[in-house]
């Protein structure tokens, strides 16, 4: 930031806060489009130049909401979160969400938040998700039997499919009565479907086509919506029957909008299932990879199981299973950014950002600040060694966001994720297939593009 452009007091001429540094030439800007595709091109990885090369606030010439400012540092992201949570709302990014999730948990600002989340809360608690624990330990026991047919054969398999399936079964439960991965490929489909076209209709080319046209990507947009809208639908018939999960019961009891059980229950499905498989993927990618913490996961489970299936009294004696989770979900937080926009002038770790401006806060970029994280790109699940990491701001690492705007499926999703990581490395030694690394995608979350193929070998012959 040079001095001409620090804002001064017209009257005293003492410096103010200056405006955030951005990329101004190549390689991280090009005339005309900005930074728009160069970042559309490898969104995760751009972020990662954006902060290293201009820091921890930088502002984005992107369209079409330009400038956008990008933040990574603690400081700013707990002001966003916490410290001046009412002076950010939604904003404009948030506009294409409503493609699917219409007005509810996720798209709606504070004010009328507060009356769903005060509504499915009771679907969340301790109590709650330990009532559903039988549920959970099937579904895993499930999951463990069919790695055992694929170590007869030594055939690889996709990890994501696989813990797509057993998420979808799990919240599936929880959400609308019943195992959602029996609706086979064709919801995990419509997810992902959702998911890439809420991140395209932020600023891609098929929105400047006109409507009619009947592309290929439109008609895979539309055949997501008649899914999602089919179990909707089915959820909606059990609940009125008293047959239905836990959150549709209470959505259809509440005095929200009618509108609101759709709204939210795709929400959860959207915001729930696919990042929890995703959690698990690059859970178990890592962990194959790094024999280390392979063999300390098999030596805690050896020691903490004695051979029984994991169950929910045992994850507070697996500590390093839980140091395992977190650093997967520091190198890989499935919703890796999530937008808000100023209502009036803030500053954001010293530089001053204007009102109406959007705002991305990188959880990605948060992760792998170097300020904050040693080595930052290794896997390393000793930072999270309870004790540790006492030097590290807390608003460096937040998977599941932070505030009073937290996942509400936080408890759900990591009890789900250590139970399994622990239950798989009890029994099996994964090994990747393909020795090249996976092509990262990001849409709304952040997917392998092409999967994770393993093989999966018994420990105890």
């Amino acid at each position: 930031m040079t001095r001409e452009n620090t804002p001064r007091c017209p009257v005293t001429s003492a410096a103010g806060a200056p405006e955030p540094d951005g990329p101004t030439g190549l390689p991280l800007a090009w005339p005309v489009v900005g930074s728009t595709v160069l970042y559309a091109a490898d969104p995760p990885s751009f972020v990662v130049r954006a902060q290293r090369a201009h820091g921890t606030v930088v502002s984005l010439p992107m369209l079409p909401h330009n400038p956008t400012v990008q933040v990574t540092a603690p400081e700013a992201i707990r002001r966003i979160l916490q410290g001046n949570a009412d002076n950010y709302c939604r904003g404009a990014y948030y506009e294409a969400f409503r493609l699917f999730m219409g007005e509810g948990l996720l798209t709606l600002d504070d004010a009328e938040w507060r009356g769903h989340r005060k509504v499915v809360n009771p679907a969340f608690t301790p109590g709650a998700v330990a009532a559903r624990a039988a549920v959970t330990d099937a579904a895993v026991a499930d999951l463990v039997g069919r790695w055992a047919g694929h170590a007869d054969t030594g055939q690889p398999f996709d990890l994501h499919a696989e813990s797509m399936r057993l998420s979808a079964r799990v919240i599936g439960h929880a959400l609308v009565g019943r195992d959602l991965s029996a609706e086979g490929e064709e919801f995990s489909r419509a997810l992902a479907v959702a998911l890439e076209a809420i991140f395209k209709e932020v600023g891609s080319l098929e929105k400047m086509l006109p409507s009619f046209l009947p592309t290929p990507y439109r008609r895979r947009v539309n055949r997501a919506r008649r899914t999602l809208e089919r179990i909707v639908a089915r959820a909606a018939r059990d609940a009125d029957e008293g047959a239905g999960g836990e959150v549709a019961a209470l959505l259809r009891a509440s005095e929200l909008p009618p509108d609101a059980f759709r709204s939210d229950l795709v929400t959860l499905m959207l915001a729930g299932v696919e990042t929890t498989a995703l959690a698990l993927t690059w859970t178990l990618y890592e962990t194959a990879r790094h024999p280390g913490a392979r063999d300390r996961l098999e030596e805690e489970t050896d020691r903490v199981l004695d051979g029984r299936p994991p169950g929910a009294a045992d994850l507070d004696a697996l500590t390093y299973t839980a140091m395992a989770v977190d650093e997967a979900l520091r190198l890989h937080p499935p919703v890796w950014q999530f937008p808000r926009q100023t209502l009036e002038d803030d500053v954001l770790a010293g530089r001053r950002v204007a009102a109406g401006t959007p705002v991305l806060v990188s959880v990605y970029g948060a992760h792998r600040n170097p300020e904050q994280w040693k080595d930052p790109d290794r896997f390393d699940p000793e930072r999270f060694r309870p004790g540790a990491g006492q030097d590290r701001d807390r608003s460096a690492y937040v998977p599941f966001g932070g505030g009073r705007r937290q996942c509400i499926g936080k408890r759900v999703g990591l009890s789900l994720l250590r139970q399994t990581v622990a239950a798989v490395h009890a029994r099996f030694r994964l090994t990747v297939a393909d020795a090249r690394p996976p092509r990262n995608g990001a849409y709304i979350t952040l997917f392998p593009k092409d999967g994770i193929r393993v093989t999966a070998e018994e420990r105890h012959r």
